[in-house]
């Protein structure tokens, strides 16, 4: 006992920040854990599955009255799997913000293009937005230099550069971003250039009416194809319906489908929520012809 407290005496000499409470160290603990029911028509079978569980840390810390620095590291979880499995790096960057000149992030950020274009159709909890998971689906980047400006008059731009990585897999893009906002209603449009030359173009819209919303996107890759994701969304209380259309056309043909999405949300709680989902679709969606699809869930947050 006597060498413990001396242990720690020693520490709390040489590094009087180890003894700060976490209450004060600007560091939150957070995440989400999901757990669903998936049952699938073209294999006739009911499969127990995560949901996209995550849990990260994340931190700010004001340098100056317009200055902050932030750091974020989040990781997938698996809660299918006996619940031991933890998964891919989801975010990992460090950054500075500016009120006036906007934010700069190095490491594993948010995609532009999704934010922009992309989660215009992102709706719901599981591969709710086929044309863009089938164009694209990155909702991060690694190895990213990535900068948000600050609202210049309603119109925000986004922009992200890619290195490509050290074992020459030739990931290497540009993405370039851009919304504007008047009223109720929101433009976006955005840009992805690879070093393939496969490029990808989008637009969107979205406006939030009387108890509803109407978001809708445009996508056009190079050499794959083009389709459009429209939603409506009727929130009523404690409980959110929406519907979902996609259209895609492939270039060859071969891919094509249309898909109608359904589902509820219901929130028990601010941190717990419940949600069912079922997926239609005509042609070949996810390498699967003419399946319907059921999930519901549970999501708990913290």
């Amino acid at each position: 006992m006597k060498k413990l407290l001396a242990a720690c005496t020693l520490l709390a000499t040489a590094a009087p920040a180890c003894a700060v409470p976490i209450a004060d160290t600007g560091i939150d603990v957070y995440g989400s854990l999901r757990i669903m029911l998936e049952q699938k028509k073209d294999s006739d079978d009911t499969e127990y599955k995560d949901a996209s569980s995550r849990v990260g840390i994340k931190g700010a810390y004001a340098l100056d009255e317009y200055l902050s620095a932030f750091a974020k590291y989040e990781v997938a979880l698996d809660l299918g799997n006996d619940g031991d499995t933890v998964g891919d790096m989801r975010y990992g960057h460090i950054g500075l913000t500016d009120t006036r000149y906007g934010t700069l992030a190095l490491g594993k950020v948010d995609s532009p293009f999704y934010e922009a274009v992309g989660v215009a159709a992102d709706y719901m909890w599981w591969n709710s937005a086929p044309v863009y998971y089938t164009l694209d689906g990155v909702l991060r980047v690694r190895e990213s230099v990535y900068y948000s400006s600050p609202d210049l008059n309603g119109v925000k731009l986004k922009a992200l550069y890619q290195v490509d990585d050290e074992d020459n897999t030739h990931q290497e893009q540009t993405q370039l971003g851009a919304t504007y906002s008047t009223g109720n209603l929101t433009l976006g449009a955005a840009y992805t250039g690879t070093e393939g030359g496969d490029d990808l173009y989008g637009l969107s819209a979205y406006y939030s009416g009387e108890g509803f919303y109407i978001n809708g996107a445009y996508l056009d890759r190079e050499n794959a194809g083009k389709g459009i994701d429209a939603i409506l969304g009727i929130p009523s209380g404690k409980n959110l319906y929406t519907l979902g259309l996609s259209e895609f056309s492939a270039d060859d043909n071969s891919g094509d489908f249309t898909a109608a999405i359904l589902a509820y949300q219901r929130t028990l709680h601010e941190k717990v929520l419940v949600w069912a989902e079922f997926m239609a679709w005509d042609g070949s969606l996810y390498g699967v012809e003419d399946s319907n699809q059921l999930n519901v869930g549970i999501n708990f947050n913290f």
